[in-house]
Parts: C-alpha cells; structure tokens; sequence
C-alpha cells in the first residue's frame, strides 16, 4: 500500500459513489496474476463462481477439487477456494532453507578433546546445498537449473555470532534428505557443480581423487582439496547412535544425509509465504558439519632425553638440535563423507559423542596391496638430492606452526609403512655429549647392527681404515669388523666420487675431511644411502620418521585405530626423547628404512537448520624417535 500520495497522481479525475461500479488497480487485469500469488485458502467462491469455472474449464467440481481448489470452513460454512500456491506447474509448492551458523568453543582437557577452531577454519564462503528425496535422488525446485543450491559469502548476515542466509533458498516440496558441503574442493566443487537428474547421494561421496601436479614444487598440492584459498572444506558430521541402552549397540551410522520430514512446513497450510517462513524458522533443523581436512603442530618437550643413554643413570649422553618437520606418505584419496567407526578412546561430552576412526578409499585390500594405492610420497630433486618438501618449525605454544592433510586410515592388519601418513624431522645429532664433541660438525658412522661403530670426524674414520686396509694388502688375519670397515670405506669412496670435482685423490685411503669439504658436495648423506657403505653425516644433519599415532589408547599390537589421520582431528605431537641417530638421507629406500608392506607395528515447504561447526577433535601425543 502506498501512503503520503497526491490523490490527483493516484486517480482518473472522476468522483464515485457507493452505487457506482469501477475497476480498480488491475490495470484491466493483464493477466499476469500477480496479485493472486501467495494468497493461499484466501480467495473463497460462490455457486456462480464455480459455475463458472466448470464451463469454462470443462470440468467437473470434482476436478476441480482435485487439482485447483479446496474446501475449508467460512463463517460455519464449508465454502470452496482457490489453491493460489507459488509459481510452477500444477501441484507445485515453495519450500526454502534457511540456515544457522554456528561454532561451539570447547577447550580440551584430555588426551583427546574439542580445540577451538581458527577463524579461518571455520569461515563459510560459500555453499552448497543438496537435497534428496526418499530415494536419496537429487532433488530440486522446479525453476531451479542445478540441482545445488551455492550461497555465497555475500548471502549471508551474522547477528549474535548467529549466521543466516540474508535470503530463502527455495528446494522441492518431496524434500527429505539434506546435504551441505561448505567450501568444497576443486574436484568436489566440480561434481557438485555438475549434478544430472538421477544422481544419488552415493554418486556425490564417491571416491575423489586428487591429481597429481607436477608444477608444484612439492606434495603440499594435496591439502590444497580439503584447505584452500576458499576455506577448509567441511560436509555434514553424520550420526552416533546412543538410543539403545545398551553402550556395546552405541554407533556412527553409515549415512550422513540429515532427515528433514518433520521440518517441512508446506506453504499451502498457511495464508501467506511468510507465515510459513516464520513457522519454518520456529522449529529449525539442526546439522553440524566438520572438516575433510586433519591438522597436524610438533612441539618439543621441556626435557628432551637425547640418547645413548648412560648405564645406571639413564643419563642423556648425547646432543640434539631440532630443526624442521613435514608430513610425508600423503593420502590423495577421500570421501566426502568418510563412514565413522568409534575407538578405543572415551569421549561422550562436547560436539561428538564418540571418538571415532573413519573408513577412506585405500582403507584396505581386495586381495593385493590396494592398501598402498593413493599414497604420494615426496621426493628428491635429482641434482641436489634436496628433499622436495615443505618445511615447518616446531611450535612453542599450541597453534604457532601447523600443516593440514587429507585424511589417512587403516584397517587394523593394514597399518603398514607404505599405508601411513607420516611426519619427517630433521635435526642435528650427534652421540657425544657437549665437550666432547661440537654439534654441526661431520661425523660417520659403521653400520653394523649392535657392533655399529661412530667415528667423531672423518681423521678417526680413517685411522681405523689404514691399520685394517694394511692387514688387507699384507694378507694378515682380520676380523669380521676390520673386513667391514675396509669394505665400508671403499665403497663410500665410490658413491661420492662423482662428486669430487675438486682434488680427487683417487683412493679413499688419500681422501681427507678438507677435500670433502672444498667440494662442497650438497646432502652428502644421500651418496651414502647403499648397503654395507659408511654412513656420513654432514654438519650432523640427521633425518628421523614417525608413523603418527591416532588413538592414544590403542595400545595392543596392531590395534584398530592405532595409527592414522583422521578429519577433523588436530594432532599434537610433543618430542620427549630421540633414542639415538637418525639416517644421514631423506627417509625411504635406505637400508635401514623399514619395507613398506612391514607392519608399523609390526526434501513447498520451508525448512530452517542450524549449522555447527565441529571444533577439532585435538590429540597430544608424546613421541620418541
């Protein structure tokens, strides 16, 4: 209604009176209808009326009970009316979605607990909404031209920390099952951009891949599906059955479609769309979502034991200077809804019931070593032997330094060392204590199981040689360890020959620390990486791995649960003790890196919902290596 207007602009100049018949406002009724649109049960007919309709429709009342009108009660009189509902074709309905957004803070007081979330792992910039029918079938309003529904960043207003689309979103009447994925990846973005008629809820959580890119410097690429420029990618929760009384029957369902049925509010039942919205918005559906990816932070412990150790004291008689960690073994496969299984751990307060354990695509095996399959390791550049990695410093407080990843477990028999996710140190080491050695100079090592030997620098390494080799010239009964080093040492000498551009000596009985260090041989340790050669550990740089621990108190051989990263999960771990060197080279494929197949351990109506996001499930976990 428009108010405060000069009558002379609103009207044709002529008075009328009571008796006079005139047109109002129709604009000699163009047709459009309009003006009938949301009226509801509000536009009741008489006898005429339906006389009317039944000539000029060449219908029966019957029929027209059927398909365009309805009876309802008018002053004790049962009266017909029209059924004025939404734009569409016949029997069409509304309905919308309307959405709250919320993140529930609670801090972690146990070996597993709920971590507050960083505001950018919890921003919402854009979404995707699916909804499906009772057949888990795509659904969607019948103007729409993709079956998903996106909101922007701009789409959404907060009030009170409560987030809700500025807009209702329109779905189909038949709606009973409700999907949302916010920020999705490239590769689930794209799927989802492109849904057909037909497609099911099992089409959209197949298996997603991510490609492999070689124009990126390093494996980092991976995380870039689950944490990228647009947020971390989150999908509904799912949901842990506790109604039975009995906590053995208590579970993770294997679907996370959220049922909607109750929720809906036709707009039929109401006289106008905004009373429906209203009564939607009354009774909201709530659905908690949570990320695809796992986050991962290394500290060091206030008293780092450094290995040997002395006998009787247990006194550290060695040095360690922590350098930078990485994650390694990613996982380029996922779900976008991974089936949750419950572990060994308690946790029944705070967003999830249940600590839980998900099920991925190389989950396990069919027969062979599927297991492995979607497993990227990094690698080396070829000329400098430099690892291909991102490096990360250790935190000093929870959250200074952190890395992301896609999810990675294991069915129990299948924790292997090719199947796990896994963090790389590097550092500095050395086996002697301060005094007696000055850390971030060279040293080696004999490798020889527990008769092993470590030479302080190379002048040591090579007056154990010259005696030995001696007795070799001279045919003179040697041991089994002197017949070791001589071997050892030549061999060393031909794996870094290559690499003495300058002043060859031509033997290793002429080579001297001085030449090793004019050359200026870039990750020397990695020359070394053969069997029965002398290991070398330039400036002390040692490399450590660590196949990371999920469930804290899984702690039987091979237990379910054990190892792994999991969405949603934030991983602490805090270095407490290095038990001894490392390997001069970057992990994998050395002979003393473990086999990869070894055990490690050996559905018009409204609906309204409110969205949470789920706080990292946070793990500390001290480590040794």
């Amino acid at each position: 209604m428009e108010r405060n207007v000069d009558m002379t602009e609103i009207s044709d100049g002529k008075r009328y009176t009571s008796n006079d018949l005139a047109k109002l406002g129709c604009a000699d009724c163009a047709g459009c209808s309009k003006c009938c649109h949301g009226m509801g049960e509000s536009i009741t007919l008489d006898p005429y009326d339906i006389y009317n309709l039944t000539i000029n429709l060449k219908m029966t009342f019957n029929e027209l009970l059927a398909e365009s009108l309805g009876l309802s009660v008018k002053d004790m009189i049962i009266l017909p009316h029209l059924n004025l509902k939404a734009e569409g074709g016949a029997g069409y309905d509304v309905a919308y979605v309307s959405i709250s957004l919320t993140n529930p803070k609670v801090p972690g007081s146990r070996a597993s607990g709920e971590q507050t979330a960083l505001e950018e792992e919890s921003a919402i910039n854009e979404l995707y909404l699916i909804t499906f029918n009772a057949g888990k079938v795509v659904t969607k309003d019948e103007k729409a031209t993709k079956y998903a529904t996106v909101l922007g960043s701009s789409s959404f207003g907060t009030n009170n920390g409560v987030t809700t689309p500025n807009t209702p979103v329109k779905v189909d009447p038949n709606t009973k099952y409700l999907l949302v994925i916010a920020n999705p990846g490239y590769q689930l973005k794209d799927r989802l951009d492109n849904l057909s008629a037909g497609a099911t809820y099992t089409t959209i959580n197949g298996m997603i891949t991510v490609p492999e890119n070689n124009t990126k410097p390093n494996n980092a690429y991976l995380v870039e599906e689950v944490v990228h420029s647009n947020g971390c990618a989150m999908i509904n929760v799912g949901f842990y059955d506790d109604s039975d009384s009995d906590p053995s029957n208590h579970a993770w369902k294997d679907e996370c479609l959220l049922d909607v049925s109750d929720k809906i509010v036709l707009v039929s039942d109401y006289k106008s769309e905004a009373q429906a919205q209203n009564a939607a918005k009354s009774n909201p559906a709530t659905l908690e979502i949570e990320r695809l990816a796992a986050k991962l932070e290394v500290m060091i412990g206030g008293s780092l034991e450094v290995g040997p150790f002395e006998d009787g004291t247990n006194a550290s008689l060695g040095q360690f200077d922590f350098g930078n960690w990485t994650i390694d073994y990613y996982n380029s496969l996922f779900f976008p809804f991974a089936k949750k299984t419950t572990t060994a751990s308690s946790h029944t307060t705070g967003f999830y019931k249940s600590n839980f354990y998900t099920v991925d695509p190389n989950f396990t095996t069919a027969g062979g070593s599927e297991y492995l399959t979607g497993i990227v390791k990094n690698t080396l550049e070829v000329t400098t032997r430099e690892p291909k990695v991102e490096w990360v410093t250790e935190s000093a407080t929870a959250g200074d330094n952190y890395k992301y990843c896609i999810e990675n477990t294991m069915a129990a028999g299948y924790q292997k060392f090719g199947a796990a996710t896994r963090l790389v140190l590097k550092g500095q080491y050395a086996p002697w204590k301060s005094g007696e050695f000055t850390l971030g100079n060279d040293w080696y090592r004999l490798p020889n199981g527990t008769n092993s030997v470590n030479f302080k620098s190379f002048a040591d390494l090579l007056a154990a040689y010259t005696p030995a080799k001696a007795k070799q010239t001279n045919s003179d009964p040697m041991t089994a360890q002197e017949k070791l080093l001589v071997t050892a040492c030549e061999l060393f000498y031909t794996q870094i020959q290559s690499e003495l551009t300058t002043n060859d000596p031509g033997s290793f009985a002429l080579l001297t620390q001085t030449i090793l260090d004019d050359n200026n041989i870039k990750n020397g340790g990695e020359l070394c990486k053969k069997e029965g050669c002398i290991y070398w550990y330039p400036k002390s740089l040692n490399y450590y791995y660590y196949e990371i621990r999920h469930d804290n108190a899984a702690n039987s051989y091979m237990e379910y649960g054990k190892y792994g990263v999991v969405r949603n999960n934030y991983y602490t771990l805090t270095l407490t003790k290095v038990n001894g060197n490392g390997t001069p080279w970057y992990p994998g494929g050395g002979p003393e890196d473990p086999d990869e197949e070894e055990d490690i351990d050996k559905k018009g109506a409204y609906l309204h919902f409110e969205i949470k996001v789920a706080p990292w499930i946070y793990w500390t976990t001290n480590f040794e290596i």
